[in-house]
């Protein structure tokens, strides 16, 4: 009834939520569980009133009163990517939520995903954002952040009023320019807070350090969509300084858990997410499935939501840490038997393989894969025919079946359209 007039009013209730988030990563989670606990309460008396999760409840045989804690919420079932999908479809087509946010994921996984937010959802998300600017000591009100172009505007340069007095600078990064305009670009703006997609970071940082081009080092830099594995983190330090924030999320959550600098784990936003882990059986575990609870998103809520990435994790005084995140682990190696070879299964080979910087597979047919890949030149002992030559082997001997391997090396690889850098790319149905 009042999403129009909340609409207008987000940023006001940007700045009330942000006011309520925790923005330093506490000592003693005591008190931070405790919200967090509570909120799970509210969420489920609410979701148990929409007919699509009243149904999930009673198929499961589980009451709102039953689920006192976050651990609770393994007693229901995980909600997967396809059913949210044909869910907010189905929602959409009602009038109601005209007045709603539209959001619309990058399709990594294969098919954009329209997700429905309320304003208050959204505002929430959007002060959840600032907090993990806050959490590594940067003020998003006092600095200047600059984006990739899409994420917020067109146009780069003092747009309100506000950003005219010192407050809420943005400037903008054309991520599709040539590399040294984008170089001109951040150097002439001079970003206290730089953060675009992880594919495209490093298609600029890999041009910096082979052209020797000196580009301005913020003091906080965010590589989003993508995990940032460590010889990226390596990359990106060397070139962009040692301000690296590794802010974990999705589009259809917002971002749940943070790791700053050199911290060896993630710390979850307990007050506003609940993650579970769940093994191949979708059994409560240390290591596997990254499911991700929303607190904050009651109007039409995430319950259970399975991201589709994998986590290692550790409990301490019944507090999860995220020690490892291996990624995005829905595209796969596809055998003419029917069988298939995960990203998963070959990760370790590629973590341990330091002579190349960025790779990508595209399974051209059952028989045969061609790897693009960029040679760390810089560091590698070994030439390229070398580098080849072991890596075949070793991962021929995790593939159930033997591929025929090619390789296209190159200076950098370029993001699909979404921005984003897909591992593996299958040809064959």
């Amino acid at each position: 009834m009042f999403e129009n007039l909340e609409k207008k009013l987000v940023n006001l209730l940007i700045f009330t939520d942000l006011a309520k988030m925790k923005k330093k990563i506490p000592e003693d989670f005591s008190g931070v569980k405790r919200i967090q606990d509570r909120r799970v309460r509210r969420l489920v008396r609410k979701a148990y009133r929409i007919p699509f999760y009243k149904e999930r409840f009673d198929a499961a045989g589980v009451k709102p009163e039953d689920i006192r804690t976050g651990a609770d919420l393994t007693r229901l079932p995980l909600l997967h990517k396809e059913e949210l999908r044909a869910w907010m479809k189905e929602e959409a087509k009602n009038p109601r939520y005209d007045n709603w946010y539209h959001d619309t994921t990058s399709g990594s996984s294969g098919e954009p995903l329209m997700i429905l937010l309320s304003p208050r959802e959204k505002a929430y998300m959007m002060a959840n954002w600032f907090r993990v600017m806050m959490l590594a000591g940067y003020n998003p009100f006092l600095g200047k952040t600059m984006s990739r172009k899409s994420a917020h505007s067109v146009s780069a340069g003092y747009d309100t009023a506000l950003q005219r007095l010192g407050i809420l600078r943005r400037g903008f990064l054309d991520q599709y320019a040539p590399e040294e305009e984008m170089i001109r670009q951040v150097n002439e703006y001079k970003p206290d807070f730089l953060y675009m997609n992880k594919t495209e970071l490093m298609r600029l940082c890999l041009y910096c350090r082979q052209h020797s081009s000196k580009i301005y080092q913020p003091r906080f830099f965010v590589p989003t969509g993508e995990k940032t594995d460590d010889i990226a983190r390596r990359l990106f330090k060397e070139v962009l300084g040692p301000g690296i924030i590794d802010s974990y999320g999705t589009a259809e959550t917002g971002a749940c858990m943070v790791k700053i600098g050199e911290s060896p784990e993630y710390v979850v936003h307990n007050d506003s997410f609940v993650v579970n882990i769940y093994d191949d059986n979708d059994r409560p575990a240390d290591d596997g499935k990254i499911v991700v609870t929303p607190l904050y998103k009651t109007d039409l809520p995430l319950i259970n939501y399975s991201i589709g990435d994998k986590a290692t994790s550790v409990t301490r005084n019944g507090v999860r840490f995220i020690t490892g995140v291996q990624g995005r682990m829905n595209d796969f190696f596809r055998y003419e038997t029917g069988e298939v070879t995960t990203f998963f299964e070959i990760a370790p080979i590629i973590a341990h393989c330091t002579d190349i910087l960025q790779i990508r597979f595209i399974q051209e047919s059952y028989d045969m894969i061609r790897i693009q890949c960029v040679y760390n030149k810089e560091e590698s002992e070994r030439t390229r025919d070398e580098v080849a030559a072991q890596l075949t082997a070793d991962l021929n001997r995790k593939f159930k079946h033997p591929f025929r391997i090619e390789y296209d090396w190159m200076d950098s690889i370029p993001p699909d359209e979404n921005g984003k850098l897909r591992m593996i790319v299958c040809k064959v149905k």
